[in-house]
C-alpha cells in the first residue's frame, strides 16, 4: 500500500467508527485478523471483530473523533499507527454496568498492520483505567 491509500484507508475507517457503522468496519480487516484490546482482549476473525464492534456501540453511543497523529510505513507489511480521541455517551451496559449517561473521553493509540489492503493485525493502547473511573466503575482515592 501507498502512503495515499493507507491515509484513505484511515480515513474511511474513521468515518465508519463516527457512524458506528459495524458491517464497514468489519470490512476493513482480513477475515483471519487479530485484535488485541484492553476491552476484549484478544478476538480473532472478522466476525467477532464485528461483534466486538456491535457490543461496543451499544454501550458508548454519539462518538466524536479527533485524529491527533497518524505514522505512516509503507514497508513490507505495510504499517500505520492511528492516534485518536474520542468521545462518547455511556449509554448502554458494559462490564455488568448500566449506561450512566456520562460523556467519556479516551486517547487511543491504534497500531495497524495490513495484508492485501485490510488491516491484518490490530493492538489498540489506552487508559483502560481512567475510562472506568469516568465511568464510576472506579474511585480515585483522594490525594
Amino acid at each position: 500500500m501507498t502512503s495515499d491509500e493507507i491515509r484513505s484507508f484511515l480515513d474511511r475507517f474513521v468515518r465508519a467508527w463516527e457512524k458506528q457503522d459495524v458491517q464497514a468496519l468489519g470490512a476493513c480487516y482480513t477475515t483471519d485478523c487479530t485484535v488485541v484490546s484492553p476491552i476484549f482482549h484478544t478476538v480473532k476473525g472478522r466476525a467477532q471483530v464485528e461483534r466486538t464492534y456491535a457490543d461496543l456501540f451499544r454501550a458508548f453511543a454519539n462518538p466524536s473523533v479527533r485524529v491527533e497523529d497518524t505514522v505512516i510505513s509503507t514497508g513490507d507489511p505495510p504499517r500505520a499507527v492511528i492516534v485518536w480521541t474520542s468521545q462518547a455517551i455511556h449509554a448502554g451496559e458494559i462490564f455488568g454496568m448500566a449506561g450512566s449517561g456520562k460523556r467519556i473521553e479516551r486517547t487511543a493509540a491504534y497500531i495497524l498492520t495490513f495484508r492485501d489492503g485490510l488491516i491484518h493485525n490490530e493492538r489498540r493502547v489506552y487508559d483502560f483505567t481512567n475510562m472506568l473511573m469516568q465511568m464510576g466503575v472506579l474511585k480515585a482515592k483522594p490525594a
